[in-house]
């Protein structure tokens, strides 16, 4: 039964005032949410690994960057970055796309990430602009599932980060707020950010102005501030940088593939510690997150020209140069995880659903709205919704009667001819998901009083 963020009356109506407004209980520590992780890592083309490790790490997911690379993960689900700047001609962007999603869809990729890091100039040159990248996201959406309604569309990972003087890194926050208030949600069907833990542990609670993994807890929070309840975010980068110098490699911020990087370094054995701590973290508190996408398997084993031995990116790598597992490897291979079973999931959503009204004044009075929402895989189903009648209660009514997930449901209660009182009311939701009939109940009150004080103006 659903109850969030429903409120309960701690006292007999006639006794008080007005309703008090509390939460409903919190989740126990214990309670886990239903299992909706996936476990995925990033795999570099055109090198020597064996796509064997990502079945060593137990990942159902990986993200490539060449659609051939998918041919070599049969039984992986699959994320296809595409990289997608602004484009200078319309048309042809338009048929760039949906031929690529097309031969994407033909090569069994499962989702296309659109871009990389919007937020920052090294990955939107001419500045970042959320206004921008909205628009070309919407008309990417627009190919990519014209191409294949199935593809799944994330948007392009954002950069955690803060914004600068010269604006060339825009922070994280204000970037996807502006994609939201631009409509951007109706151009994705998932959320891609990139969590990265900096030198912190993964519990760190997250601020404003402060750089840890669980600042997307605070990109989510801007989602519920706008209503949206039925957008998965993906993880589609994240990790913790190993200091190079237990490999005898020294590198600072004077080297320019260093540069900005070495605060970041942690032990091989913290790097294990903290990747292992964050899938699980995620999975016990983040019920809305999907796919985590671990960077990477590898990039240690480009060659020096290819990759300096310095970049930043060979860091991140869970194998060591010469191919051997790192500790980090082998605590992901052998930790617990809890696979999604990548469907969609019913929930409802309400900021309210309570009422007075005044014997003065009978008749029919809002009680609230509720979200019928997706919190699940990303999909579609449609629900239907009915109030019980009840033989001492209101009689109530819902509009309308059937939705699809993401839509809103008005609640409305006719007071005729009851007594002063506390009235509960329920509301049930039911949906049919991968063949299997689902179903919640969200409930109100509905307080009548016997003064006119509740009447509304004009009645």
């Amino acid at each position: 039964m659903t109850r969030l963020p429903f409120f309960l009356l701690l006292a007999a109506v006639a006794a008080v005032a007005a309703i008090p407004l509390l939460p409903v209980r919190a989740q126990s520590r214990d309670a886990l949410p239903p299992p909706h992780l996936g476990y995925g890592i990033h795999v570099g083309p055109h090198t020597q690994v064996s796509p064997a490790l990502v079945d060593q790490l137990r990942m159902d997911w990986v993200k490539i960057y060449e659609e051939g690379q998918a041919a070599l993960f049969p039984g992986k689900r699959v994320l296809l970055r595409i990289d997608l700047p602004w484009p200078a001609n319309w048309s042809a962007f338009r048929a760039s796309v949906r031929q690529r999603a097309a031969s994407a869809a033909a090569a069994g990729i499962d989702a296309i990430e659109v871009h990389n890091e919007p937020n920052l100039a090294m990955e939107w040159p001419h500045g970042p602009n959320a206004w921008e990248y909205t628009q070309m996201l919407r008309v990417a959406y627009t190919e990519i599932k014209a191409a294949n309604p199935a593809i799944i569309v994330v948007s392009g990972g954002l950069a955690p980060t803060l914004t600068t003087q010269d604006r060339r890194a825009i922070s994280d926050l204000e970037f996807a707020a502006e994609m939201l208030d631009n409509g951007a949600a109706q151009w994705f069907d998932a959320f891609g950010y990139h969590p990265y833990g900096y030198n912190q542990p993964p519990e760190t609670p997250p601020t404003r102005d402060t750089l840890v993994f669980r600042r997307v807890e605070l990109i989510r929070e801007l989602f519920e501030e706008r209503g949206i309840y039925d957008k998965q975010i993906w993880m589609t980068e994240f990790g913790w940088l190993r200091d190079p110098s237990e490999d005898g490699v020294h590198c600072s911020d004077s080297d320019p593939n260093f540069a900005g990087f070495a605060w970041l370094r942690v032990s091989g054995q913290t790097q294990a510690d903290y990747t292992v701590r964050a899938f699980d973290w995620a999975d016990r508190h983040w019920p809305w997150a999907g796919p985590m996408f671990l960077w990477n398997l590898n990039w240690s084993l480009y060659p020096h020209e290819v990759d300096p031995l310095c970049s930043h990116m060979r860091w991140f790598s869970v194998l060591r140069s010469d191919g051997s597992p790192l500790p980090v490897f082998q605590r992901v291979a052998s930790m617990p995880r809890r696979f999604s079973n990548y469907q969609p999931r019913l929930t409802l959503h309400a900021e309210r659903m309570t009422a007075e009204a005044s014997l003065a004044c009978p008749g029919s009075i809002p009680v609230g709205e509720f979200v019928v929402a997706n919190s699940g895989y990303p999909g579609r189903f449609r629900a239907g919704v009915e109030a019980p009648a009840s033989p001492i209660g209101p009689r109530v009514e819902v509009y309308p009667p059937a939705v699809t997930s993401g839509e809103r449901v008005s609640v409305f209660a006719d007071t005729t001819g009851l007594l002063p009182g506390l009235y509960t009311i329920y509301i049930n939701v039911t949906a049919t998901i991968a063949d299997e009939l689902v179903s919640e109940v969200i409930q109100g009150y509905v307080v009548v009083r016997e003064g006119a004080a509740t009447c509304q103006p004009g009645r």
